[in-house]
């Protein structure tokens, strides 16, 4: 009766190896070659690792710097080793990075790390993420019922709110000499986009956060603007819609009449 495990078993085996664990039925299939197998199989682990946190150092460079290489080091493999990816693309992984910050209590003396990690997501989603066209501000006037106007904005536009002034701690970051960071407890809403081969971020108000969330969401420009005035009275419709097409982010108009 030949008990050898299936090629599929085989597969999951060596998959939970590389991740941690050695299933002792594994080492009996492996063959050293010179090596004793869990050494064997420790390089293919090894090789998995390094990919991995080699991604993550990829995707959370200013994370990286404000932790240092040793305690980056430690959370990644710790990371890899509680939140196992479900698919072979590199560049998916880390997603939920940030929220695996929220829940490590060494680092709950930095309240502003999981947002400065989303900050960095939405980098990694921006610069990957499809491209489109966009439209002139002068198809605004060729549009017959404004009031069911949906405007549909560029695909690598990215929206984060912090508590923390996350974009100023992540300018910090990108200094080669910083000194020391000083935090002025202000909260911040960025803007991520795409513009050409590199990533542009830009604070912005609570008023344009609200309209561009509300546009995402495919609200109406109606729709849309209300929810902006709720965020902030001053909110200025013409301005904002000025910025957004001469930014080029702003790729579709279409009315929206059933």
């Amino acid at each position: 009766m030949n008990n050898a495990p299936s090629l599929p078993e085989l597969q999951r085996q060596f998959a939970a190896a590389v991740a941690g664990g050695t299933p002792a039925a594994l080492l009996d299939t492996v063959s050293g070659k010179g090596l004793d197998p869990a050494a064997r199989l420790q390089i293919y682990r090894n090789i998995v690792h390094n990919n991995h946190a080699a991604a993550l150092r990829t995707a959370y460079p200013a994370v990286l710097k404000l932790v240092g290489e040793d305690f980056f080091e430690s959370v990644a493999a710790r990371y890899f080793r509680d939140r196992p990816t479900s698919t072979g693309n590199l560049q998916d992984y880390g997603a939920d990075f940030p929220d695996y910050l929220t829940r490590l209590p060494e680092v709950s003396g930095l309240a502003y790390l999981p947002d400065i990690a989303l900050l960095e997501w939405a980098r990694q989603e921006s610069i990957l993420a499809t491209d489109a066209e966009p439209v002139s501000i002068t198809e605004i006037a060729k549009t017959t019922q404004p009031d069911h106007l949906r405007i549909t904005l560029h695909p690598s536009l990215r929206l984060v709110s912090s508590a923390h002034p996350v974009l100023d701690i992540w300018r910090f970051c990108q200094e080669t000499d910083p000194g020391n960071l000083e935090l002025s407890g202000k909260s911040q809403n960025v803007l991520v986009w795409r513009d050409g081969p590199q990533i542009a971020m830009q604070e912005i108000d609570a008023g344009v956060y609200a309209f561009i969330a509300a546009l995402l969401s495919t609200e109406p420009l109606v729709a849309a603007h209300e929810t902006a005035l709720q965020a902030a009275k001053d909110f200025d419709l013409s301005q904002c819609l000025h910025w957004l097409f001469t930014n080029g982010l702003v790729t579709d108009l279409t009315n929206d009449i059933h």
